[in-house]
C-alpha cells in the first residue's frame, strides 16, 4: 500500500524538462510517474493515501558533497560567532558557555563583520587563566588566549611545517595560529563515542531542515579514536537512515586500512583527504603571487611538492583515490601537476576540492584529468566582504568559476564545508545562478537552475556510485524527495533565498515538515 502524490510539479532531473503532476510511493520506493488519472487506474486498490501538493514543486532530496558532519553538529551546540556584530556581545556569549573538555570554545568569527577584530589582550582578558580558543569561519585560522598557548607548548620562535604561529610587529606570538598549527587542538577537543552520537543527531535534524539526507563527510582525524567515530556514525546512520559517504584523512590512513571496518548500508568509504593550502580569509590560501592587500605573504603550503608526492603514491599503494583541498590557484597547480604523474585508477576520479582561484591554463590540464570538483557556490556570499581586497580585480577574474570548471567535463558536486558556511541549500542556489555579492559580480560563471540543482542532487550519487537508486525521481528509485512552496525555475534573486521548504521525506518517510500553521 502507498501515497499517491498529486496536483504536483514533480522535477525528476533526469533531464531539465522532465515534469509529472502526479507520483506513486509504496513504501520506500518511487514505483511510477506520470498523470494523475492513470496513476489511479494502474494501481487502484494499493493507493492508500492521497497527499494533495496544491501546485508545490518537487525535487529529489538534496545531498551535501563537502560537510564536516560531526564538526557541524558540535557548531550548533557552541557559541556562534558569526550572529555578533560586536566583540563585545561576541564576549559576553562567550564567557557563558560551557567549556569543552576545560577548554572554552566560539566557533566562526569573521573580522570583516565585527566593529572591531579579536585579538589576544581581548581573549586574555575575558579568560584570564581557563584556556580558551576562538575559531574563524574558516577554520584554518584561530586564535588563543595565553593559557592555551603555554598548554600547546608553542613559543614565538617555534617553527611549524605546514603552518604557523602568528607574530606581532615586535616578534612577541599574537595569539593566532594557523593551519598545521592547528592540529594539537584536535587531541585537545576531541569527542567521545556518546558526544560524537549526540553530535551526529544534532547535525543530522537540522540537515533535515534544509531538505538534505545524505552527505560526503570528512571527520576521522578530528573527534577522538577512529574505532569510535566509525562506530559513532554506523550507529546514527542506521538508527537515522541518513546515508554518508566519508572521506578519510591522510593523517589516519594507515590506521583505517589496518582496521579494515565492515559498514552498513548507510556508509561508504571515498578518497583519502589531505590539505594543499590554507582559506582566503586567513590569507593562508597558496596563491601564485602575494596576497593584494598584504604582499609579503603567498599562503602557507601545506605540503612541499614532493611530500604531495609521496602522499599521492601512498593513497595509490592503498587503492585509494586522492581529495586535496585546495583554494589558491598555486596550490592547484601543484595538485594537478601530481595527478598528471600518478593518474587515479582506471574508471575512478580523484576530487578537487573547492577550486576557488584557478588559472585559465590550469582549467585547461584538468580537462583532461578524471576528476570530480566540489565545489562551495555559497563561498561567493561568504568572502564578498574580503575578497577583492585580498586578490585585486585581476585575479578575481580567475575566481569563482562555476561555468568555467563545469565546461572542462569534471563532474561538479556541490556542498557548504558546514560548519565553515551555512548548508543552507537555497543560498548556493543562488549563489550559482545570480552571480553577484557586494563588489563582485560573476555572472559570466553562473549555472543555469537545473544545473545548480545537478551539485546538490543527482551529481553526488554519480561521485559514490549510488547512482541508479538515489538522485533522480525515477522508478525503483529511493523514495527521497524535497516538497518546496514554489518551483526554483521560476524564481530570480532573493526570492531564490525565501523559497519555503514544506517537507523532506527520506525513504518514504517524512523527516521534516514546516509547521502546520505555516503550511
Amino acid at each position: 500500500m502507498g501515497t499517491l502524490y498529486v496536483n504536483g510539479l514533480i522535477r525528476t532531473m533526469a533531464h531539465e524538462e522532465d515534469v509529472h503532476s502526479a507520483m506513486f510511493v509504496e513504501k520506500t520506493r518511487i514505483i511510477a510517474m506520470g498523470e494523475e488519472g492513470k496513476l489511479r487506474r494502474r494501481f487502484g486498490r494499493r493507493i492508500d493515501q492521497i497527499h494533495d501538493l496544491n501546485g508545490k514543486a518537487v525535487y529529489p532530496a538534496f545531498t551535501d558533497a563537502h560537510i564536516h558532519l560531526i564538526g557541524y553538529g558540535e557548531a550548533i551546540n557552541r557559541v556562534d560567532a558569526s550572529r555578533y556584530t560586536t566583540l563585545e556581545a561576541l564576549g559576553q556569549a562567550f564567557l557563558k558557555a560551557e567549556p569543552v573538555n576545560g577548554i572554552h570554545v566560539a566557533e566562526g568569527y569573521d573580522e570583516t563583520k565585527l566593529d572591531r577584530a579579536p585579538t589576544k589582550a581581548w581573549l586574555n582578558q575575558l579568560f584570564p587563566d581557563a584556556p580558551a580558543l576562538l575559531k574563524r569561519t574558516d577554520r584554518h585560522t584561530a586564535l588563543v588566549n595565553d593559557v592555551l598557548f603555554q598548554q600547546l607548548g608553542y613559543k614565538a620562535s617555534t617553527v611549524i611545517e605546514g603552518g604557523k604561529v602568528g607574530l606581532s610587529d615586535n616578534g612577541e606570538a599574537d595569539g593566532f595560529l594557523y593551519d598545521a598549527a592547528l592540529e594539537p587542538l584536535y587531541a585537545l577537543q576531541a569527542g567521545n563515542l556518546e558526544r560524537n552520537k549526540a553530535s551526529l543527531r544534532s547535525a543530522i535534524k537540522n540537515l533535515y531542515q534544509y531538505g538534505i539526507i545524505a552527505a560526503h563527510t570528512e571527520d576521522l582525524s578530528y573527534h577522538g579514536d577512529v574505532a569510535d567515530i566509525l562506530q559513532a556514525y554506523k550507529e546514527v546512520t542506521q538508527e537515522t537512515g541518513f546515508h554518508t559517504h566519508l572521506l578519510v584523512h591522510h593523517l589516519v590512513i594507515d590506521e583505517f586500512v589496518q582496521q579494515q571496518p565492515t559498514l552498513p548500508s548507510t556508509m561508504s568509504i571515498g578518497a583519502m583527504k589531505l590539505f594543499v593550502d590554507g582559506a582566503l580569509g586567513g590569507r593562508t590560501a597558496l596563491l601564485g603571487r602575494g596576497y593584494s592587500d598584504d604582499p609579503t605573504t603567498r599562503g602557507i603550503e601545506v605540503h612541499t611538492p614532493e611530500q604531495l608526492e609521496q602522499l599521492v603514491k601512498r593513497a595509490r599503494s592503498y587503492g585509494f583515490t586522492v581529495a586535496a583541498h585546495v583554494i589558491g590557484d598555486l596550490a592547484i597547480e601543484r595538485f594537478v601537476q601530481v595527478l598528471e604523474k600518478y593518474p587515479a585508477p582506471k574508471g575512478k576520479r580523484d576530487r578537487i576540492i573547492h577550486a576557488t582561484v584557478v588559472r585559465p591554463e590550469t582549467l585547461a590540464r584538468i580537462r583532461k584529468l578524471p576528476v570530480l570538483i566540489d565545489v562551495q557556490p555559497v563561498f561567493l556570499l561568504d568572502d564578498a566582504d574580503f575578497i577583492v581586497d585580498r586578490l585585486g580585480l585581476n585575479r578575481l577574474d580567475w575566481s569563482y568559476r562555476l561555468r568555467s570548471l563545469a565546461e572542462t567535463g569534471a563532474l561538479l558536486c556541490g556542498g557548504a564545508d558546514a560548519p565553515i558556511s551555512d548548508p543552507d541549500v537555497r543560498r548556493s542556489l543562488y549563489a550559482a545562478t545570480e552571480g553577484t555579492a557586494g563588489r563582485v559580480n560573476k555572472t559570466n560563471e553562473t549555472l543555469s537552475m537545473f544545473d545548480a540543482l545537478l551539485l546538490f542532487t543527482k551529481n553526488p550519487h554519480l561521485a559514490t556510485e549510488t547512482h541508479g537508486r538515489k538522485g533522480l525521481l525515477l522508478p525503483g528509485y529511493d523514495a527521497d524527495f524535497v516538497i518546496f512552496e514554489e518551483d526554483f525555475y521560476r524564481l530570480r534573486g532573493e526570492a531564490i533565498l525565501n523559497n519555503r521548504l514544506v517537507e523532506t521525506v527520506q525513504a518514504g518517510k517524512t523527516v521534516y515538515q514546516a509547521e502546520a500553521a505555516l503550511v
